[in-house]
């Protein structure tokens, strides 16, 4: 059974756009905007009515060795306890972070006194 040249050339053009378009379609996000990651933002406002989806990419902003940004299990969000469960830590000052899977994410400094002041987000990803 011969494949034309055509459905072949079809074929892997229809392959290469179901792997490019997811990429073409995520959203860029920095994380409280204009305010960056910083003490005394509450970013439930801003993560309130947008759609993570996989794919997205985060951007935290941030003053390098003093703040620093964590993506933790939901104990540790909780507790703003870095010791329970810590998937990632980066203190850059500008860390950017692809959600590669759906579900519920957890970020927060790792610093106590940072955390309780408002250094901690929680979004889910369809």
């Amino acid at each position: 059974m011969a494949i034309s040249i055509g459905k072949l050339v079809f074929v892997c053009i229809f392959l290469i756009l179901c792997v490019e378009m997811p990429r073409s379609l995520a959203n860029e996000y920095v994380v409280g905007d204009k305010r960056g990651w910083s003490p005394g933002v509450d970013y439930h406002p801003w993560a309130y009515g947008k759609s993570f989806r996989v794919g997205d990419v985060l951007h935290f902003f941030y003053a390098p060795k003093v703040i620093d940004v964590a993506s933790v299990d939901i104990s540790s969000y909780a507790l703003c306890d870095s010791n329970i469960k810590t998937f990632y830590k980066d203190n850059s000052g500008q860390t950017s972070i692809t959600l590669d899977k759906s579900g519920p994410y957890y970020f927060i400094s790792t610093s106590k006194k940072g955390c309780f002041e408002g250094l901690k987000l929680e979004l889910h990803v369809i």
